[in-house]
């Protein structure tokens, strides 16, 4: 577990807890373990090794994201991961949802730099939940997507 004393500030700021060993959410677990099962000997999946339909029901919550220039175009998203991130736009930039970009934004670029996944929860007056983020790659030199999730604690 990375401790938040040791997180840049900008990430301290939007999270309660930032994990870059697993997933506390259980459909974001079983999604991790898919990740895994993809990733095999890889240091990263790849792209298209991912088919969010493999996991049925769990597929809403999930989405992946590629890198394309600036910002990260969409290219899959699950029903409630729509719904709950405001997802109508093909890009993470002309997501709706504004604070739900904005972390997923520090999210991507931690997965990018880092080449680990991360777990990050937050607490806030207008929605408490859980994203996943993981690492994909095309030729395994460097992070071209991510695949990811998140699951939504409001009542």
């Amino acid at each position: 577990m990375t401790t938040l004393s040791l997180l840049p500030e900008r990430l301290k700021r939007l999270f309660s807890r930032f994990d870059a060993g697993g997933a506390q959410e259980h459909s974001l677990k079983l999604a991790l373990d898919h990740w895994q099962v993809k990733r095999g000997d890889l240091l990263w999946p790849k792209l298209n090794d991912l088919d969010p339909a493999q996991l049925g029901p769990l597929a809403t919550h999930l989405f992946i994201f590629e890198r394309s220039g600036d910002d990260w175009r969409l290219r899959f998203a699950g029903d409630t991961a729509k719904t709950e991130l405001g997802i109508p736009a093909a890009t993470l930039s002309g997501l709706v949802d504004h604070r739900a970009a904005a972390r997923l934004r520090r999210l991507f670029e931690w997965v990018e730099q880092t080449g680990e996944l991360v777990s990050a929860s937050f607490v806030s007056p207008h929605q408490d939940g859980e994203f996943l983020v993981a690492p994909l790659s095309e030729g395994g030199e460097k992070v071209d997507g991510v695949f990811g999730g998140f699951v939504s604690r409001n009542t």
